[in-house]
């Protein structure tokens, strides 16, 4: 089971590099993700359920990684536009 700890006393810029952190994190299984399914496809044998079966994953897989790469695109800006207050 997973706990979450309490963020509420994170400020901003910090709660936004914890969230780039983690969109790092779920960005670099995605591709890990898609990287293995492509391997499976080309050692698969070609027009089968498998193979098609393996390519649908691949698109998703490919979708997913896409999304995240976005979002931490966007998160980096929001970031970038919040900086760390002066201590």
């Amino acid at each position: 089971m997973y706990n979450e700890p309490d963020w509420s006393s994170l400020s901003l810029p910090e709660l936004l590099a914890k969230a780039l952190e983690f969109g790092n994190k779920a960005y670099s299984s995605s591709l890990s993700t898609f990287a293995f399914l492509d391997r499976a496809l080309e050692k698969s044998p070609k027009h089968t359920d498998m193979s098609d079966e393996i390519l649908n994953m691949a698109e998703r897989a490919k979708q997913a990684y896409q999304l995240l790469a976005d979002v931490n695109r966007d998160i980096a800006n929001l970031h970038q536009e919040f900086p760390k207050p002066i201590s």
